[in-house]
């Protein structure tokens, strides 16, 4: 807890997060290159973070239709009437998965937490 700045725990929930979402986006850019054809994926994939209240609410993953699609998998007609089955990858969980991102997220923002509560506690 020692590493907290106490004067603008927002601002440090904030920075927190966009680490969290810094990894994430390059861990999920990495995971679709080794997909073949995905620039434009890769060009339009990204993370943001969500702030509410002053608090990180969620980050955000943006990616392509065809992104979710191959994690997802999908069956199904396609626009041009060809039936389509295609297998779910799983690039989310692989993403999320590798480098503990999530862990070390909730630990940042339990640190900052705790110490805002501490701070509004009155004896």
């Amino acid at each position: 807890m020692a590493n907290v700045d106490t004067s603008n725990l927002t601002l440090q929930e904030k920075k927190a997060g966009q680490k969290a979402a810094r990894t994430i986006r390059r861990n999920l850019k990495l995971e679709l290159a080794s997909l073949k054809d995905t620039g434009i994926q890769l060009a339009n994939t990204g993370v943001s973070v969500n702030m509410k209240f002053g608090e990180l609410q969620s980050l955000t993953i943006k990616a392509t239709d065809a992104t979710f699609k191959q994690h997802y998998g999908f069956e199904g007609i396609k626009i041009n009437g060809v039936a389509m089955k295609m297998k779910a990858y799983n690039h989310f969980n692989n993403v999320l998965n590798k480098g503990n991102v999530l862990d070390n997220l909730i630990d940042e923002i339990g640190e900052i937490r705790a110490i805002e509560i501490t701070r509004n506690i009155v004896f």
